[in-house]
């Protein structure tokens, strides 16, 4: 069972970055890419292809990380303990999605502080699951 949670764990990261590459895309395109001349049109429309899905998938790549981080939670306990750090970068990378959630369903307004909220905490959570990386075995409650 320790390879899956480990395999979760993975997915975990590989989702959240998925999810996070949304706010770079986007950025990058606003900065440098729409200031790009018509003569460099084949790399604006590589870009932005490649864009769209990330943009696509934003959500579904959150929802993956988000129920991966739920059962890799789960299964690390059960056979190894709670890591404090582990536990921290869960509540929030499930605060993050509880604010998307909130964002799509409740307050479509995606000026307001909401998307503020939602943006902070996911740098935060950057620092927070390296540090749980490092430090996961040194801040561990065993069972």
């Amino acid at each position: 069972m320790g390879g899956i949670a480990g395999l979760l764990g993975w997915i975990t990261i590989w989702g959240y970055i998925i999810a996070l590459l949304n706010y770079f895309m986007k950025y990058v395109n606003r900065t440098y890419i729409s200031k790009l001349s018509n003569d460099r049109k084949q790399y604006k429309d590589l870009y932005r292809f490649v864009m769209r899905y990330i943009v696509k998938y934003h959500k579904i790549a959150e929802i993956v990380a988000s129920i991966a981080v739920i059962g890799h939670l789960y299964l690390m306990y059960s056979f190894r303990g709670l890591s404090i750090s582990g536990l921290v970068a869960a509540a929030v990378m499930l605060a993050v999605f509880i604010l998307g959630v909130y964002g799509i369903f409740i307050n479509r307004n995606m000026r307001g502080s909401w998307v503020k909220i939602h943006r902070i905490l996911a740098f935060t959570l950057i620092v927070l699951i390296g540090f749980h990386v490092m430090f996961s075995r040194i801040l561990l409650i065993r069972k």
